[in-house]
């Protein structure tokens, strides 16, 4: 018997593994609050909780959910992305829904044959879900530079044709997880006509869009007419849904949502009716995410200035809400676990999203006002090397 041998030989998913760590800390006696995910815990927009549970009242019998999901929700996806955006959308031929980004990104790289020596190419510091499906999968992967110097964005001109000829898949994650990076959509607009130049496909993961701090919102591929690109949407972070599993995939290509509508219909990931109806709700009002938004400005600006008030220098913060920080007395992403794990804050260290990591850690502040009072007095007991 041969199991697959990335399970095999990769290490444990950064999240299981922080969660071991925590449990052990515990289990010591150490009263520490764990940073480690963006899952927020202040509640839901209302209104889905009220949707849903009216949807439950009413569903009397129980039957499969649409693979492509519910007339209604598609439509609401394109009622939004009309009012957001200014952009037109056929709901029967451009959107389907799924359980939150993450299953569709990892089932991504089934929808191509891989066979004739084509890439995925990711960042260097990304969502591990990315190089955990290539790995699975065993897809060819280039990693792509990030650091401070090109924005933790990767540098477009660092690759020549024969490079690009390569490419089958391109990841973007704007806003940027674990960095908080904001592509342009000048930026977006250059990589999307080299998708059209050499013939690959752009997935832009875009769930921290509407959680924005700058006077304007983050580019969107949806913006920019192309058929080289899917666009990743989650009701996760802006409606604050991340236990109800609720997304789309949107394209202005038909062919990528006819193909992955055949490629996923076996596959059982049908999003159920009654969850769909709290997503229809979410879509249909754009003021709550910004109100989730500018109650973590108020947390982001209390921790980032803690952290300048220790010397952690804090990158970008923009968007999100996450803090990426390093700091010069503690040179490792270990050296800065251990130091946050003594003042009581388990926090992600940067290697957990790639080798570009190193030396920087990720906090999550997406916490209620009372867990965010403890964090600052955590971060001003940390203690640095003399």
């Amino acid at each position: 018997m041969h199991f697959n041998s990335y399970l095999v030989e990769s290490r444990t998913y950064f999240v299981s593994a922080l969660h071991a760590r925590l449990k052990e800390l515990k289990a010591q006696g150490k009263d520490v609050i764990s940073l480690i995910m963006g899952d927020p815990l202040e509640p839901t927009y209302p209104p889905v909780r009220e949707a849903v549970q009216q949807a439950l009242s009413t569903y009397t019998v129980s039957q499969y959910p649409k693979t492509e999901g519910d007339p209604a929700f598609r439509q609401a996806v394109a009622d939004w992305a009309q009012r957001y955006y200014g952009v037109s959308l056929d709901p029967e031929t451009q959107i389907i829904s799924c359980n939150g980004s993450k299953e569709a990104i990892f089932h991504l790289p089934l929808l191509f044959d891989w066979s004739k020596g084509k890439e995925m190419w990711i960042p260097s510091l990304s969502y591990p879900v990315y190089a955990a499906a290539a790995g699975i999968q065993q897809v060819p992967v280039r990693l792509l530079p990030l650091n401070a110097a090109n924005g933790f964005l990767p540098d477009l001109d660092s690759f020549t044709p024969e490079d690009w000829s390569r490419c089958q898949v391109f990841w973007i994650n704007s806003p940027h997880n674990p960095t908080t990076s904001i592509a342009s959509k000048a930026y977006l607009e250059k990589l999307l006509a080299l998708a059209k130049q050499y013939d690959f496909l752009v997935c832009s993961d875009e769930c921290y869009n509407e959680l924005y701090y700058t006077e304007t919102p983050p580019a969107s591929c949806l913006e920019i007419p192309s058929d080289h690109v899917l666009i990743f949407r989650s009701l996760s972070k802006r409606s604050h849904m991340t236990g109800y599993r609720m997304g789309a995939l949107i394209s202005h290509n038909p062919e990528y949502i006819r193909l992955l509508n055949k490629m996923r219909a076996p596959m059982g990931v049908g999003t159920p009716d009654f969850i769909q109806a709290g997503g229809i709700a979410a879509l249909a009002d754009d003021q709550h995410p910004r109100d989730f938004a500018e109650r973590y400005r108020v947390k982001r600006d209390r921790l980032v200035l803690e952290l300048e008030a220790k010397g952690f220098k804090v990158f970008g913060a923009q968007a999100g809400f996450y803090l990426w920080f390093s700091h010069p007395a503690l040179p490792t992403s270990e050296d800065l676990l251990e130091a946050f794990i003594e003042a009581g804050l388990l926090l992600t260290p940067g290697t957990a999203f790639g080798p570009d990591g190193e030396g920087y850690i990720r906090l999550t502040y997406c916490v209620t006002n009372e867990i965010c009072d403890r964090v600052a007095e955590a971060i001003q007991a940390v203690k640095l090397p003399a």
